[in-house]
Order: structure tokens, then sequence, then C-alpha cells
């Protein structure tokens, strides 16, 4: 376990707010978790003192994301049970881990990855938790109430409509900025290092005569460099750093306050798009010489980042007549190229000193943090910081080692499950459905094992055996005289892993005796979500080995026309979710009949998934569907009993007589 580093050095990237909170007590516990996870991965990629890398930090995140998101669909499937809601948020959390693994592959440089990644991280964390995970809730806690499922999610839609989108999109916006910062400061911690390592290296040398005229105009070249904004002419990050040091070192603010103020303009991005990018850079620089003036000769104001300010007052008492100040020159308009425009900003107040925080950089990052919320909270105009609002938790165990353990003691099995065509009773082939005889813990469904490893290499070593295993089990079948296709699920990450056509060729080559026609891969809609074109290059691929695909739990995603034309699958699975309601639900029965009518026009094959009841079937028939699997012909069986049951198997009398009318 990576130890984390002291509240002093802590590096909030991602600034925890209440809107996150879902009402769910461990949830939200977790939630901050991965939030203290993410702002020391940000830490760790800016400190120069870390001796830790950031990869570090972000294999913690994931294993611990990995937990939270088996420990989170625990509480979702315990009250939502097999709907599509939760299956929906299951598939979100694999793309996740998909995600940044494509990412940190990516082979750009690597600044330009942790750019991206911070991007990713900061923006799918806060809708994650905003959006998706508060409507799990409010859905779970409404159904625990004795609301119907469908009742109890019409509930949370009306209830969220609206306020959840403007939310999302204000905070969305303000954890961009805070990722983009993050790369700012990485780069000016580098350039002030470097440039301060050439000024001590400077100021320890013994020049001679001749020199020391070079010498000197080089140090202030490089003090401009290092603490100077080219741009505006204000102190940098580097600069308002030192002065506040400089400020903070002195006695007498034990008993008078000052502050530090972090500026944030508003809205100065729709400004660039509409006055170009050098009219804005001037724009910037008329502000700074009007804030300039504004200001007594013992502040410094100082540009942090592209519209982002600082302002120390050696004079707390100052702050607020300064803050009314800055706001009424920036509101006067400027002209630019024949335009006028005014300008509004949002801040965050700091004062000092605080015993909990003796630190420049901790200082203003308490200041940026304190704007961000400000800009949530009170947009266009100025906060003071509320201390004490931080916890810390910590990590969990994971399931890896376990799962490793259980592959080298060959604990794993697969059950199968019939397909079969309801009216005429034939068996059409089986689908392999992976177990865990777990030594302490029984027979484990793959809900208990699979998320802990869906962004792990380990998922492609379990996928993989899945594949040989069912290979190996249709030989034996066929040595005794039972020859059955075997549809295999094959996960997001396991199909996007750049090689997966290649090791299929190799495992197939494992088994020259069976034909590849045989081997049916099931891949989920969000598979190929984000990643369409790369998706269908893969699934080609595959299919000049032989083998077949289908799409599983077809109308639950992201289903399209453009989607399912581009798409390359062989057959169609109806989700379970539209055939257990289609008996109750004219909805469902509209939405069963219109996917069956898709595959016909898309020349699909079609089954469908979950049918436990004869009427099911019979509502199948009549919309002309005949492929299907269900309890109501057999749970998934251990290979043997499977044998047994297809000796014994005749479909039902009412399937039977179905004639088409």
């Amino acid at each position: 376990m990576i130890k984390a580093p002291d509240t002093s050095d802590a590096f909030e990237i991602f600034p925890w707010n209440r809107n996150f909170e879902t009402g769910i007590q461990e949830i939200d516990e977790q939630h901050k978790v991965l939030v203290n996870i993410l702002n020391r991965l940000a830490w760790h990629f800016a400190s120069d003192s870390s001796e830790l890398s950031a990869d570090h930090v972000l294999d913690e995140l994931l294993s611990y994301a990995a937990f939270h998101f088996q420990f989170e669909e625990k509480i979702w499937n315990k009250t939502l049970g097999e709907d599509g809601m939760a299956r929906n948020h299951h598939d979100a959390h694999q793309m996740f881990f998909v995600q940044i693994h494509e990412l940190r592959k990516s082979g750009e440089p690597h600044e330009d990855i942790l750019t991206n990644l911070f991007d990713f991280l900061t923006r799918w964390l806060a809708f994650h938790i905003l959006e998706s995970d508060r409507r799990m809730a409010l859905t779970a806690k409404m159904v625990e109430k004795g609301y119907a499922l469908n009742e109890a999610r019409d509930r949370v839609d009306s209830e969220l409509s609206g306020s959840v989108s403007v939310l999302v999109n204000a905070l969305l916006e303000i954890y961009g900025k805070l990722s983009s910062s993050t790369i700012q400061l990485m780069r000016e911690k580098m350039a002030r290092h470097r440039a301060e390592d050439d000024l001590q290296r400077i100021q320890n040398e013994r020049l001679s005569q001749a020199l020391e005229e070079q010498a000197s105009e080089y140090q202030q070249h490089l003090e401009t460099l290092a603490y100077n904004d080219a741009l505006t002419g204000l102190w940098n990050r580097n600069g308002i750093i030192r002065r506040i040091r400089d400020c903070m070192a002195e006695a007498e603010r034990a008993v008078n306050p000052a502050a530090l103020v972090s500026i944030d303009l508003d809205h100065f991005i729709d400004l660039n798009a509409c006055l170009g990018e050098d009219a804005a850079d001037r724009l910037l620089g008329l502000l700074a010489r009007r804030w300039l003036d504004a200001i007594p000769a013992d502040a410094c104001l100082a540009r942090t980042g592209g519209d982002e300010f600082a302002l120390l007052l050696p004079d707390a008492s100052q702050t607020e007549s300064r803050l009314e100040a800055l706001r009424l020159t920036a509101r006067q308009p400027f002209e630019l190229d024949g335009a006028e425009v005014s300008v509004t900003f949002t801040a965050g107040v700091v004062l000092f000193p605080d015993q909990a925080v003796q630190d420049a950089d901790i200082l203003l990052r308490q200041a940026n943090n304190t704007l961000y919320r400000a800009k949530h909270e009170m947009h266009g105009g100025w906060l003071y910081l509320d201390a004490g609002e931080q916890n810390q938790y910590h990590a969990r165990q994971l399931l890896l080692d376990d799962i490793r353990r259980g592959l080298s003691h060959e604990e794993f099995r697969l059950f199968y499950q019939p397909k079969v065509n309801l009216r005429t009773g034939e068996v059409l082939g089986v689908e392999a459905l992976i177990r865990w005889q777990h030594a302490q813990k029984g027979l484990l469904s793959p809900i208990h094992f699979l998320p802990g490893i869906e962004h792990h290499a380990l998922n492609v070593q379990v996928g993989e055996w899945v594949l040989r295993e069912s290979l190996q089990q249709m030989q034996r079948w066929d040595k005794q005289g039972v020859e059955l296709n075997v549809s295999v699920n094959v996960s997001a990450f396991q199909l996007q892993s750049g090689d997966f056509p290649e090791r299929l060729k190799h495992i197939l080559s494992e088994f020259p005796q069976i034909d590849p026609a045989r081997l049916d891969l099931e891949i989920l809609e969000t598979a190929a979500l984000g990643e369409l074109d790369r998706a269908v290059q893969t699934i080609n691929e595959c299919r000049e080995l032989g083998v077949r695909f289908s799409l599983d739990d077809f109308g639950t995603g992201y289903s399209s026309l453009s989607y399912l034309k581009r798409l390359p699958v062989d057959t169609l699975k109806v989700d379970r979710e539209f055939v257990s309601g289609a008996d109750g639900s004219r909805e469902n029965l509209s939405i069963l009949r219109g996917i069956v009518g898709l595959s016909g026009v898309f020349g699909k094959q079609i089954i469908a998934e979950g049918v436990e009841t004869i009427k099911q079937g019979q509502i199948l028939l009549s919309l002309g569907c005949q492929q299907a699997q269900g309890y109501a012909m057999s749970p998934p069986v251990e290979p043997d009993r499977l044998l047994e049951w297809i000796a014994n198997w005749k479909t039902f009398p009412e399937w039977q007589a179905y004639d088409g009318l």
C-alpha cells in the first residue's frame, strides 16, 4: 500500500463537494477515498519531492475503484436485481477501466498521456458520482420504501431532470480546469526548479571579473523566466509562491492576517472563441494593467494560468474593498477590434497564517479549491475557505490474489445453458457461463469476482481460460457423439486488447479438430462504445478465423441504426428485461417487436434471453423469434448434466402447436 502524503502535501485537483453525496454512507465514504487517491495522484505527478511515481498511485486508484465498483454493484443488485439499469451501470464501470488502459498504452508522450488521463479521470468521476450513482441510490431507496421498480425510476427521473444536467455541466467545466491546472503546475514547477538550480549554480560559482557582468545579465534573465508571466508582465505562479513565502515568514502576520485570493474569469472560453486568441490575450494584458492600478503598493498580483489570477494582500481587512475595486474595473468596457467587452470573475479567499498550513504551495491550492467551490455555489462572487472539509480513508484489499490462487488451483468451472428452437425443440447450442468453486465460500456467481478484474490483465487470463475450457469441453462432447456449438462471453477489456485476434488464433490452433464456426463470441454493445472503428476491425479480423459474433443484451445500451449497420455481428441477443416484461408491458412488447423487426431488416439472426414462462415463449413466437434460452427450458448446468437434459428435453406443446397465425 502506498503511503499517502501528509495533509500539508495534499494536492486538491478534485475538491469534494457535498452535492456528490448519494445518501448511502458507505458508498459516499468510498467515493471520498477515490477522490482522495485522485488528489494524491495529482500531487505525486506535480511534486518534485515525491519518491513514488504517479503510475504507482494510479494503480492504487484502479485497484480501489475495482473494489468500490464491486461493493457498489452488490447494493444495486440486491435492490434492483437483474434490472437493465444495474447492468448498464456495471458496463459503465467496465468501460472506465478500458478507457484508462487505452490511455496508458497509447504511445503518446508521457506528459500528453497524463494530461488526457487527468482530464478523463476528473470528468468521469464527477459525472459518475453526481449523476449515475445518485440516480441509482435514489432509485434503490424508493424501491426499499415499497415503490415498484418502474415507478421508482420514473420518480427519480422526474426529480433529477433539468437540475442535474446543469449541475453536471458546471462541475465538469470546473474539474476540467482543475486537470489542466495540474499540468500547468507541473510545467511551471519544472521551469522554476531548472531556473532556481541555475541561479544557485551561478551564486556558488566564483566568476572572474570579466564574467561578472555577463553572469548578472544572465541571472536577471533567468529570474524573469522563472518568476514573471510573459503575456501580462505580472508575477507567474512561481513568483507569487515566493512572495507568499516571504509574507508567511513575517512575524507580525500572526496578529495581522493576510489574504490570498484566487481569481478566475467567468466565461473566458466563450470570449476567447468570440474574439480570437490574439484579442483575448490583449484583453488579459489590459485587464492586468487596470488591476495593478487598483491594488495597494504592498500587494502582489500574479497570473497563475490561462484566465486565472492570484492576489496577495498583506492586510486582510482590505479584501472586500479591493475585490470590489477589481470587479468595478473589470466591468468597464474594453475596446478590442471594434467590439466592446467587459469581464466578471469569481474568487476564493484564504486568510493566513493558519497553524495547519505553513507551506505556500498548499496555501495557494487551498485558495484554488475555494475558488472552485465558489464557481459552483456563487458564480460571479467570492467565497472564503470553509476549513476542515476533507476526510481521509484507507483502501481495502481486493480479490486479485485470491482469483490468481483460484486459477492456479483449478477452482473455476463452466456451466452451460442450452439455446433451443422454441417451436421444434431443436438444441441449437449452449452458452458457457463461468462459476467459481471457492475453497471457503462455495460456489460463486460471476458478480462476486469478475468486476474485480475488469480493468486488469487478469481479465484476459480468465477470458482465455474460458475459451480454452469451452473448446476442450466441445472435444469431450464430440467424443461422446454430441456435437454442440458454444457461445462464450468476451469482455470489452479482452476484445479491445490490441492483440486479441492473434491470441484467439493461437488458442484455436490448439484445437484443430474443432471447426471455429462452432464458436460464437458474445460481446456487449458497450464493448464497442467510443471505439466503434477499432471494434469493427477487431471483429472482422476474428471473423476471418471462422468464428461467429453475437451482440449480447441488445437494446439496453446505445443501439442505433448506424451502429447496428456497421457492427459485423451474426446474431442479436434480446435482453431478458424486454422478454420478462413483454407479457405485462405494452412498451416492452413494442420494443421487442421493434428489435425483431430490426434483425430482419439487417439480416441478423435473433435469440431471446431469459425466457421463464410458457407465455413469454408464445409471445416470442408470435413476433417471429423462435430461438431462445432461459429457465423455462433449463438453467445453466454442469457439462455432464447437460447431456442428460438433452436426452430428455422436449419443447412445450403450446410452443410446438404454434402455427404462425
